[in-house]
């Protein structure tokens, strides 16, 4: 994997599920300076903070879904179908049916797979227009609000990562 790849799919991954051992695996593999001091020895505060930003019953601080950032805000609408049309043009199905596919982590991984499997520029930025322009924003959100240093570092990170 080249190391743009690498970074956007560890992206993808941290997005998706913050568990700690899984997270440490990755950076020791990922060369980046400051993730693992950041990352630290408490699972329970990472946890914590990213369901906060994520996933909170009560409303996420950052949705992560594409759908939450666009003009009819809705889940499960146009960015849903549209990444999940690119997923299937390229072989993947999702685990399951009632998952949002414009899920950053989602969007990342698959965006990490077109640079390594070698998709040309413009496919790779007609994919990054329609799907990945919303994260920056997003990622600003994240490192206003986050209380743990790893998502704020990941936060800053993952828009340069985007763009090379």
């Amino acid at each position: 994997m080249t190391p743009q790849a690498v970074r956007l799919a560890f992206a993808g991954a941290a997005f998706l599920n913050p568990e700690l051992s899984r997270l440490l695996d990755w950076v020791r593999d990922l060369d980046e300076p400051g993730f693992l001091e950041d990352l630290g020895t408490d699972p329970l505060s990472l946890e914590t903070d990213y369901n906060r930003l994520f996933l909170s019953p009560e409303g996420a601080v950052c949705p992560p879904w594409q759908g939450a950032h666009t003009a009819d805000e809705r889940l499960m609408g146009d960015s849903h179908l549209s990444a999940l049309d690119w997923y299937r043009r390229f072989g993947i199905e999702p685990a399951a049916n009632n998952e949002p596919a414009d899920h950053i982590g989602l969007l990342l991984l698959f965006y990490s797979r077109l640079i390594d499997s070698g998709a040309d520029d413009a496919e790779r930025q007609v994919f990054r227009l329609q799907h990945l322009d919303w994260i920056p924003p997003f990622c600003a959100k994240v490192e206003q609000e986050a209380r743990h240093p790893f998502w704020r570092r990941l936060a800053r990170l993952t828009p340069e990562w985007i763009h090379g």
